[in-house]
């Protein structure tokens, strides 16, 4: 069986996820997002190798990559970075470590795969050939709390790729000199071991990162539409902590439900706004989120926000409420010929499109929120007269996390298209978050004061 047959959304699925479902316009899409791929874990002997670090900056693999969608992160990635070169060689295939950049929040590997005869490529797009790779710390693995796996890849040579993975470690403490062991099984569809152990080095991320221990418990009150009645449930959930680092900002909570159901776990996840004293709103990423832990009975998570630096002195967190009764409707088609684009999505928050070209090979729009807007910009195309224009694609989204633009790049390249029509493209739309509702009566403040 191929390691793409059989993907099964796991029976834990978390509330974030179920929000986004439930709050979603009914229409076809055709946008076909690259599936993400997890590397399963198998238990094997394994080869364990250490190194110590070079003291140099420079990440290659972003000379390779052009189009990497973290080029704007770059300079940081490099300033937190440490020169590994480390390789280890199996099933005729080596797997070496070039970088890591490493904070609080994030470990960012940098990668190169080389095999000794041609890759029997997956795609064009050198995405589902990019091996994944597991973290472990005194045996255990690192569970990571995001939804999805942050990695992209380009290929160097009809036999070697160099890629890139961002995996989340919020939710453990890692200490200089700590051993990390980096797992990979599968590398171009072949079963191997490759792993490598590594003691991390974090001086460089110690005067960039600002950490706050919160620990602090809250209770919040919503009301949720189920099987046609009104459902009080009470958020029991803990603020554990903030980080603020330029690789990434996140606020990690705890929660345990209170209620369950046969279908569904009540939860809040990922739905309230944050702001910064100055009222400032600060983008709350959706990148998903683990459900409950089956021995704790607690699901955590930490979520990732934007717009905030060393000088926040305090955050406040509002609760969103979703009437699942109201419906949102899709807003007046715009002319791409007058730009900014403002879209006012709710009498909370705006999407604002700066810039979008349309060519034959991709559609990339580069946009920003202005107030409180869930998740990210999804666009309908239409021609002059207002007819709209159907498009299957591939999609790529990178964020810019100094200036908070969100790009979006729709690859037309290998999907069914007609191109005539692609290319009488004068109008978009979206659609409103009518539906949504801050519960300031609820509001939580949270000081920023250094530990």
């Amino acid at each position: 069986m191929s390691k793409f047959d059989d993907i099964k959304i796991p029976d834990n699925i978390d509330e974030v996820t179920k929000n986004a479902i439930r709050r979603g316009k009914t229409k076809k899409y055709q946008y076909k997002k690259l599936t993400k791929v997890a590397a399963s874990i198998a238990v094997i002997s394994t080869l364990t190798i250490t190194t110590t670090f070079a003291v140099e900056y420079a990440i290659d693999y972003f000379n390779h990559n052009k189009q990497s969608m973290y080029l704007s992160d770059r300079n940081d990635f490099e300033k937190m970075s440490n020169n590994i070169n480390l390789t280890v060689k199996d099933k005729g295939i080596e797997f070496t470590i070039d970088n890591i950049s490493i904070d609080d929040n994030y470990i960012t590997v940098f990668h190169t795969s080389k095999r000794d005869k041609n890759i029997n490529k997956i795609d064009k797009d050198a995405y589902l050939d990019n091996p994944i790779i597991s973290t472990y710390m005194d045996g255990e693995r690192i569970e990571e709390s995001s939804g999805m796996i942050e990695h992209e890849a380009t290929y160097i040579s009809e036999n070697e790729l160099k890629g890139m993975q961002k995996i989340d470690v919020s939710s453990v403490d890692i200490d200089n000199n700590d051993e990390i062991v980096f797992r990979v099984n599968n590398i171009f569809g072949i079963e191997g071991n490759w792993e490598t152990s590594l003691k991390v080095d974090k001086l460089k991320s110690v005067n960039n990162t600002y950490n706050y221990n919160v620990n602090k418990d809250y209770t919040i009150n919503q009301t949720y539409d189920y099987n046609n009645e009104k459902i009080d449930i009470k958020h029991n959930i803990n603020i554990e902590k903030v980080t603020i680092s330029p690789l990434a900002n996140i606020i990690r909570v705890n929660e345990k439900p209170t209620k369950t159901f046969k279908d569904w776990t009540p939860m809040l996840g990922n739905s309230f706004a944050l702001f910064d004293d100055k009222n400032n709103s600060l983008d709350v990423l959706d990148k998903g989120g683990s459900g409950v832990n089956t021995k704790t009975g607690i699901a955590s998570n930490s979520y990732e926000f934007l717009k905030a630096d060393k000088d926040t002195k305090l955050l406040t967190l509002v609760p969103i409420s979703f009437d699942y009764s109201t419906e949102n409707k899709e807003l007046d088609p715009q002319s791409i010929e007058n730009l900014p684009i403002t879209f006012e999505t709710s009498e909370y928050g705006n999407f604002v499109i700066e810039d979008i070209k349309i060519t034959d090979t991709e559609i990339k729009y580069t946009y920003y929120k202005d107030g409180v807007v869930p998740g990210y910009l999804t666009l309908w195309f239409y021609d002059e007269e207002g007819n709209e224009i159907d498009i299957s694609s591939s999609v790529k989204e990178s964020i810019d996390r100094h200036t908070g633009r969100y790009t979006t790049i729709l690859k037309l390249e290998g999907h069914k298209n007609d191109i005539s029509k692609i290319r009488k493209i004068k109008k978009v739309s979206t659609f409103s978050h009518s539906d949504i509702k801050l519960l300031y009566d609820q509001q939580i403040k949270i000081d920023l004061k250094k530990q």
